[in-house]
């Protein structure tokens, strides 16, 4: 079935023939003999994203999961006579390599035959998606009765996650980064609110928002950090996590819990860097990166931090 222009253009078969088949040699290929407009340079990234695209994660408990995440894949254009990529043909690649795969072993083939196949130096892959897990109430339990851990009542949260591969002249580099949102409550605004209840008795509050940080970490694929172990660092070092099940006697907790813990975007830097800096010197991982951004009640912009392992003046290519 078709729209009939054959009254405008007499030349044209508007018929769509969903039988005709054509080999790869019988068409056209821009690639052979091409017109390259502009500088002839090699080109640092080609690719495509976002993909769709199912994964496999293997879970720390051992258990394994299938997620639906966003794809990216990348590689350079080292040949700056060449017109440029067959971009159809890298999302077979990573159908066949990533898809139904674990995830790092995936990449991994991923990376090593896109270089291998487009002739490139680097190779880049991506995998965006939120990772599934549970969190523990403040206070509220399954039974008024019992006293623990194991009593409290449990929610579900997600956390936006990013598996990353790079590829370069037969070396490999992984990275994770986690998304953790947390309550940050303002020194200032809460050592001034103080001072107008006890000086004037006047009702006063200070300002909290709600807050992301963002931690990348670049790990060696044969020790694996998990999204875990990532997650329950966070949440031992800044433990204003935002809630899932809140009952009154949570709401409660959170708002002293903020009390106990308040926070500049400068000092979550430093707490998470010592904290990070830890897993450094034990070789857990090799770099790391944090970006906190406070999305500030008082103002009309963010408060934002930023502090990483290496000084990238000093040391390119690291994190930064």
């Amino acid at each position: 079935m078709g729209i009939n222009y054959s009254s405008k253009m007499p030349d044209l078969d508007f018929n769509y023939d969903k039988n005709h088949h054509v080999t790869g040699d019988q068409l056209p290929d821009p690639q052979e003999d091409p017109i390259i407009p502009g500088a002839r340079i090699p080109l640092r990234k080609v690719g495509i994203a976002p993909v769709d695209l199912p994964i496999v994660v293997k879970r720390r408990d051992g258990t394994t999961q299938i997620l639906q995440a966003e794809a990216s894949l990348y590689c350079s254009l080292d040949d700056p006579n060449a017109k440029g990529l067959n971009l159809s043909r890298l999302y077979l690649l990573m159908h066949e390599t990533i898809k139904d795969h674990l995830t790092i072993d995936g990449i991994k083939n991923a990376l090593k035959e896109l270089a291998e196949k487009q002739g490139s130096k680097n190779a880049y892959c991506k995998l965006r998606f939120k990772y599934p897990w549970t969190q523990t109430a403040l206070r509220s339990r399954l039974s008024d009765y019992e006293i623990g851990e194991g009593n409290k009542l449990r929610g579900h949260i997600a956390y936006k996650t990013e598996l990353e591969g790079r590829y370069h002249d037969g070396d490999y580099r992984f990275f994770l980064t986690v998304d953790y949102v947390y309550s940050s409550t303002c020194p200032c605004s809460f050592e001034l609110a103080y001072d107008a209840r006890v000086k004037r008795n006047q009702a006063a509050n200070a300002h909290s928002q709600r807050s992301i940080m963002k931690v990348t970490i670049e790990f060696d694929p044969t020790k694996i950090v998990w999204i875990e172990d990532l997650v329950e660092l966070c949440r031992e070092n800044i433990p204003t996590e935002v809630q899932i099940v809140v009952k009154r006697l949570d709401e409660q907790a959170f708002a002293e819990l903020n009390g106990s813990n308040l926070l500049f975007s400068e000092d979550v830097c430093r707490i998470m860097y010592q904290a990070l800096d830890v897993w450094f010197e034990k070789n857990r991982i090799k770099d790391f990166l944090i970006v906190v951004q406070h999305m500030e009640s008082l103002h009309n912009w963010d408060a934002i931090a930023i502090c990483s392992k290496y000084d990238p003046l000093e040391h390119p290519g690291c994190l930064s």
